[in-house]
């Protein structure tokens, strides 16, 4: 088993949930002299995996924010369960995740799920283009740790 997260050195994303994703993104856009791109609805797909299984459909809306050396995501999740629903029910609205780009999910999923963090929540983006992989590391970090692969730029893998 490969003994590593990172396939290179940097985390491309940090995340945030919010109930309302304009007024957040208004704010931090206000606050920052950034503006935020546009509302991208990211809809419920049963393909999805949340807590071990499949079926689950949840949704939500996204924002995202370039600051040049990292981006920021805005989540709004819809009412359904979801590990973004589950932050903000649980501490309400804040930081959820960050994100690290990797060539190989299936490898550094093998690897977090060696160092006991569970995966939450499993799904697709971009219509199939990528993938995501939310690991449970609050106990140990506070946050989750998110996966994403691109198919771009991915290695083989079974």
């Amino acid at each position: 088993m490969d003994n590593r997260l990172l396939d290179e050195h940097s985390i491309i994303q940090l995340c945030f949930v919010t109930e309302d994703l304009n007024k957040t993104t208004e704010w931090l856009s206000e606050l920052t002299g950034v503006a935020a791109g546009p509302v991208r609805p990211f809809p419920p797909d049963e393909s999805s995996i949340y807590k071990g299984s499949r079926g689950h459909r949840f949704g939500c809306q996204i924002r995202f924010m370039d600051f040049g050396n990292i981006e920021l995501e805005i989540i709004q999740p819809d009412k359904s369960p979801s590990a973004w629903r589950d932050l903000l029910n649980e501490k309400g609205p804040g930081f959820h995740h960050f994100a690290i780009k990797t060539r190989n999910l299936t490898k550094r999923k093998a690897y977090l799920e060696s160092k006991g963090h569970e995966l939450l929540q499993q799904g697709e983006f971009d219509k199939g283009g990528g993938r995501y992989a939310y690991f449970n590391t609050m106990a140990d970090l506070g946050a989750l740790i998110e996966l994403l692969e691109f198919d771009n730029d991915k290695e083989p893998q079974p």
